[in-house]
């Protein structure tokens, strides 16, 4: 096979995958988490759950 063929078989791939990648990184700011992660309040919420130190982190016994 000769460059040129290959190369004409791999530019609809390419293509395929620049289109695949521009679809989701669209849905991902359009639908997604920057929208979320850019709010104070989430920020808060996220840091506030969870359980405190003492809670998880026990002494072993060994």
């Amino acid at each position: 096979m000769s460059a040129a063929n290959l190369f004409e078989i791999a530019r609809p791939l390419a293509w395929l995958a620049a289109f695949a990648f521009l679809v989701g990184f669209v849905s991902y700011l359009a639908l997604g988490r920057p929208a979320a992660a850019a709010s104070p309040h989430s920020t808060q919420a996220l840091a506030a759950s969870g359980p405190a130190s003492e809670e998880w982190n026990l002494p072993k016994k060994i």
